[in-house]
């Protein structure tokens, strides 16, 4: 099923190619822009690979034929389509297994295999404590009640719901300031401690071995005493809260880049994924000084790619390198990769054909290249 290779298009080449490779795409339609953008199509089909849109109402096998699959769907069905097809077309790379993706679906147990990384081993990483609320009811009880269910968290806390299944409902999350905040919560809801970390969150992109830690704006700190202003709402959504301004360039101080690559490499190895983000803090202490401690808040699969800086020459390095069954990608070693540029075409090289028109606006992020 799988085309046969050619070598890449030459690096200064501005007209499209014959395609050499097909990459079928399975998004859901509030995601299909995740990287499917005119700049990422444009680069490759210069490179001889073609993105074909998948109809997940049809059969997969009589699709194609596609070289690779990438795909953010979820389901019992779409899950057999994807095995059918594996079943007959062993050749074919499937990005990423379902049974993988299924790891991170659920906000109470993503964070597990957080705990069995050596990084956090060593103490430098961690994850704040929450616990999952299986019914409503059990946040209407009283204080002795609600102290079991808690376990010890203090507020404030943020309410997750605990399904993640890429639906606008999944990502209505909301501050919890003190207990009242608690009734009327959807269960079943994850409860994690909101951690002071100076509003601002790193978020770090994950492609293969290649890793881009951005920096953005985010919560600010809570006070003392917004947990006791009962003149004030004791839960407010995410939406209502103001960020902080964007920092200035050189206001924040980055993670180290060794340490990114170091998580990165760690945290996608142990889930067994190639596509992921996930949300990092330093935390704070009540003067919003650093106490040297980063968190990790959240984990997502095939994330929003078109919000990284630069990312189609790292993306198609990334697909170039699966389609191609070169081995540079699981590579054992201690981070996420060089960042160097050294794939098949060169993440570096690549970047010098994207138009900068299709970097995302507004503050230039900060980056850490893995």
């Amino acid at each position: 099923m799988a085309a046969q290779s050619s070598s890449p298009a030459d690096s200064g080449s501005s007209s499209p190619r014959p395609h050499t490779y097909t990459i079928g795409y399975a998004m859901l339609p509030n995601k299909h822009d995740t990287f499917v953008q005119p700049s990422f199509l444009d680069l490759a089909a210069r490179h001889g690979v073609r993105l074909v849109a998948v109809d997940a109402s049809r059969p997969l096998v009589e699709q194609g034929p596609f070289d690779l699959i990438v795909h953010k769907l979820y389901g019992q069905a779409w899950r057999a389509q994807l095995e059918a097809l594996s079943t007959l077309h062993p050749d074919v790379p499937v990005v990423d297994p379902p049974a993988a993706i299924e790891r991170i679906l659920d906000r109470f147990t993503m964070l597990d295999v957080i705990a069995g990384l050596g990084v956090a081993r060593e103490g430098a990483v961690a994850t704040p404590g929450q616990v999952v609320v299986a019914g409503a009811a059990a946040l209407a009880g009283d204080d002795a009640d609600l102290a079991a269910v808690l376990g010890g968290l203090r507020f404030p806390l943020i309410a997750k719901p605990e399904e993640v299944d890429g639906s606008a409902a999944s990502h209505d999350l909301c501050l919890v300031y003190r207990r009242e905040g608690l009734r009327g919560l959807r269960a079943p809801v994850v409860l994690q401690e909101f951690v002071n970390h100076g509003g601002v969150l790193f978020k770090v992109y994950v492609v293969g071995d290649h890793a881009t830690c951005v920096m953005r704006s985010s919560l600010p700190d809570v006070p003392d005493a917004r947990l006791h202003d009962l003149a004030a709402d004791a839960a407010a959504p995410f939406a209502n809260i103001s960020l902080l301004p964007p920092p200035a360039a050189g206001d924040v101080e980055m993670p180290p880049q060794d340490f990114v690559n170091r998580v990165a490499g760690e945290l996608r190895r142990a889930l067994g994924l190639h596509l992921i983000n996930f949300d990092l803090i330093r935390a704070s202490d009540p003067d919003g000084d650093a106490i040297a401690k980063y968190l990790i808040l959240d984990i997502n699969y095939c994330p929003g790619y078109s919000k990284m800086p630069g990312f189609e020459p790292v993306l198609l390095d990334f697909f170039l390198e699966m389609l191609r069954n070169t081995p540079s990608h699981e590579q054992p070693c201690p981070g996420a990769g060089s960042g160097s540029g050294s794939g098949l075409l060169g993440a570096k090289a690549l970047k010098a054909e994207v138009e900068p028109s299709f970097i995302p606006s507004g503050a230039e992020p900060k980056q850490v290249h893995a």
